[in-house]
């Protein structure tokens, strides 16, 4: 069974991609990863972990809900022992202790009428 959770991150504006992924990776223990190119993506780049049963992607928040976390951390398992809300809590707390303030939303926030509900991890 595939789960799936998301982070939005909130850092200073002047932040890049390309920073924020070379930090928040090894930040959250994943020591292999690689920039990518498409254009279903913000300024059509982003990053993707590379080769395990847990895919973390890293990339511009395109949502205008959630348009004050500048970055988006797409988190999708296919490890049972390792189900991604549950990795998405633990890297919320790393990422908010480095000072990022993050929020994991509930509910189905991608649809027009989500209530804005979910946790928020302050740094």
């Amino acid at each position: 069974m595939t789960t799936f959770s998301d982070i939005f991150v909130e850092t200073p504006a002047d932040l890049s991609l390309q920073a924020f992924a070379h930090v928040v990776f090894p930040l959250i223990s994943i020591e292999q990863y690689e920039e990518r190119e498409s254009s279903h993506y913000v300024d059509d780049t982003y990053f993707r972990s590379v080769g395990s049963n847990l895919e973390v992607t890293a990339c511009f928040t395109d949502d205008s809900d959630l348009a004050k976390y500048r970055f988006w951390l797409p988190i999708c398992s296919e490890d049972q022992a390792r189900l991604a809300p549950e990795a998405a809590e633990q890297f919320a707390l790393i990422i908010s202790g480095h000072g990022w303030r993050c929020f994991i939303p509930t509910g189905a926030w991608y649809r027009n009428g989500w209530s804005g509900e979910g946790r928020l991890y302050e740094a």
